[in-house]
C-alpha cells in the first residue's frame, strides 16, 4: 500500500524506545522525516543513529512533553529543520501502582492527570495550528486499554482515573478538527513486550522468563492470544493511521490486545 506521507514532517513523542521507536522507524521507511522526542538525550541520539543507519531521515529533540516551555522550543526546532510536524504521535508515561486504599497522597492523581492529559493538551495546542493551515494532519495517541475498561487485577487506581480524561479530550478534538482534514485517533495497546512491561511483571508478579510470562498471559491475564504483543504489531497500525489512505478514520479508539477485552463493541 502507498501511504502517501513522503516528505511530511513527523514527530514521535517517546520515540527513543519501545513502541514509539518502532513507529519512528516505520514512518521513516515511508519517506517521512521523523523527529524523535524523549527526555533522555543519550537514548534519543542512539535511536536517531539507528534510523539514519537504515536510510531514514531523523532528528533528535530531547524534551519533556509535559513542559510547555520545552515543548514549544522542541516544536520550533523541528519546524526549522524539517517543517512543522503534520504527523504527530503522542504518549505519556506515569506509573503509580496501587489500589485506592493504598494511594493516600492525592497529589498522585493530580500528577497522573498532568502527565496523561495535560501533556496531550499542550502537544495539541502546539501542533494543530500548522495542521489546520496545511489542511491536513494526523494525530495518534498511544493510550491504554484501562481508559475504557479499568484494570483491577493489576492495581492501577490512579491510571484508571486519569486515563479516561485523555480519551474524552481527544474525541472532542477529533470532532472539532475533522473538517480541516485532520484526524485524531487513539490506539490502546494491551500487554506489549516492552522493557517497561517486562520489568513490571518481574517486579510485581515474579515472572522472569518468557515461559512464565506466557503462562501469566493465558491463565491470569486471560489474553486469548496467550502471549504479549510485539511493539511492531502496534507500530504498524499507528503508521497506517498516519497515512493518506486513513483520512476517513477519525475519533477512533482501537484496541490491540490479543483479544483481551471481550466486549463485541
Amino acid at each position: 500500500m502507498h501511504y502517501g506521507i513522503e516528505g511530511r514532517s513527523a514527530l514521535v513523542v517517546g520515540g527513543s524506545k519501545g513502541i514509539g521507536f518502532e513507529v519512528a522507524k516505520m514512518l521513516a521507511a515511508e519517506g517521512a522525516p521523523v523527529a524523535l522526542m524523549a527526555r533522555t538525550k543519550t537514548d534519543v541520539d542512539v535511536a536517531v543513529e539507528a534510523i539514519r543507519a537504515e536510510g531514514g531521515t531523523a532528528l533528535g529533540v530531547p524534551a519533556d512533553v509535559s513542559s510547555g516551555e520545552q515543548l514549544t522550543e522542541a516544536i520550533g526546532e523541528v519546524a526549522a529543520a524539517q517543517g512543522p510536524p503534520l504527523i504527530v504521535v503522542g504518549q505519556a508515561k506515569y506509573q503509580r501502582p496501587g489500589d485506592f486504599a493504598d494511594i493516600t497522597d492525592v497529589n498522585a492523581y493530580r500528577e497522573s492527570f498532568e502527565a496523561h492529559t495535560m501533556s496531550q493538551i499542550l502537544l495539541l495546542q502546539a501542533v494543530l495550528p500548522a495542521m489546520k493551515d496545511a489542511g491536513w494532519g494526523r494525530f495518534v495517541h498511544i493510550g491504554s486499554a484501562t481508559a475504557k475498561e479499568p484494570a483491577g487485577s493489576i492495581h492501577h487506581a490512579v491510571a484508571n482515573t486519569s486515563r479516561p480524561s485523555t480519551i474524552g479530550l481527544l474525541k472532542t478534538v477529533s470532532d472539532e478538527y475533522a473538517r480541516y482534514g485532520i484526524t485524531v485517533n487513539t490506539v490502546a495497546p494491551g500487554w506489549i513486550e516492552t522493557q517497561n512491561a517486562i520489568d513490571y511483571l518481574q517486579h510485581h508478579l515474579g515472572t522472569s522468563s518468557e515461559a512464565q510470562r506466557r503462562e501469566f498471559m493465558l491463565n491470569q491475564a486471560r489474553v486469548p492470544a496467550a502471549r504479549m504483543g510485539k511493539p511492531g504489531e502496534i507500530a504498524s497500525l499507528i503508521t497506517y493511521l498516519c497515512s493518506e489512505p486513513a483520512g476517513y478514520l477519525t475519533g477512533g479508539w482501537i484496541e490491540v490486545d490479543g483479544g483481551l477485552h471481550r466486549s463485541a463493541f
